[in-house]
């Protein structure tokens, strides 16, 4: 019978170099575009793997219920036992960050004093906790969406009164803000839930970043890294946080993951992104032997052959 690897996503443009990588190692896939695929959720499942590429800020690319009907898929599929990476659980983690933070904490490991709120009144209300500067930043997000830099309160009333952009879930994030110098985050990538690179990015220049080619504007010169591009890969890159990393991964059900942190001035790492649609910057891997997509379609291939 004829099993495929399917990939369950909302945008075509990120997936090109994972069908790249297939092609590469001749690997039989099918997608799952979720604004585009209907389901007979009565007749059983296909054979085969099935990786959840679903990411956060479907709604800004206009699928607002891919994340929705995403669930339903993968509750279908692991009620008749199907092999999903990144499964329901990784898909809940995906789109809140509420719910990253609450795991972060559970592992001990650090990320900036973080507040809640669900409409306006209570963002201003939680905001009286800061007396350094703070952001605000979608629950539901990715992309940098409704990241946004406050010096005060009485800055923040006035884009409350104003240009408010609610999460599309109506959770609000207050976040302190992380003084960081030189101004870098470093993404630490797993794929099978082990650790396979780190790559630094520069942030001088604002939130708005993802690793993917799409976010990396090659024409801007990088001061951090010496080859000029926004996205490096570290070479012996060590971090003891790793294991704790693999550890929250693993009890989450993610095998496929990208962690943010930023480094304080203080020395401190300060964890603040578990994305469990990780995206891989060409640029950045054209100077590494290391290749992220063609390590999942690997990955992936392996799972299917067993």
């Amino acid at each position: 019978m004829e099993k495929n690897i399917y990939v369950i996503h909302e945008n075509d443009e990120w997936l090109a170099p994972l069908r790249e990588s297939f092609k590469k190692i001749k690997a039989p896939f099918k997608e799952w575009h979720m604004d585009k695929e209907s389901f007979d959720f009565k007749k059983t499942p296909p054979n085969g793997v099935f990786y959840n590429r679903m990411s956060a800020s479907a709604h800004s690319r206009g699928h607002r219920y891919a994340p929705e009907n995403t669930k339903d898929v993968l509750d279908w599929l692991e009620k008749d036992k199907k092999r999903v990476v990144n499964n329901s659980r990784a898909l809940e983690l995906e789109i809140s960050k509420q719910k990253q933070y609450k795991e972060l904490k559970k592992f001990n490991i650090n990320y900036p004093e973080t507040y809640y709120a669900k409409d306006k009144k209570e963002i201003l209300e939680k905001a009286k906790n800061f007396t350094k500067p703070f952001i605000t930043k979608h629950n539901r997000g990715g992309r940098g969406l409704g990241v946004k830099f406050f010096q005060n309160n009485s800055e923040l009333e006035k884009y409350i009164n104003g240009d408010f952009e609610d999460s599309i879930d109506g959770i609000t994030l207050l976040q302190e803000y992380i003084q960081s110098d030189p101004k870098i985050i470093t993404r630490v990538e797993f794929v099978k839930g082990k650790f396979l690179y780190a790559v630094q990015v520069d942030a001088s220049e604002g939130f708005e970043l993802c690793p993917a080619d799409a976010c990396n504007v090659e024409e801007k010169f990088c001061p951090t890294n010496p080859d000029g591009n926004k996205f490096m890969i570290l070479k012996d890159y060590k971090n003891p946080e790793i294991k704790k990393y693999e550890n929250l991964l693993k009890s989450n059900g993610i095998e496929i993951a990208g962690i943010e942190y930023i480094k304080g001035k203080d020395g401190v790492h300060y964890t603040y992104d578990i994305n469990t649609n990780t995206n891989y910057n060409s640029i950045a891997e054209s100077k590494s032997d290391l290749k992220g997509m063609d390590s999942i379609a690997t990955f992936l291939y392996n799972e299917l052959r067993k």
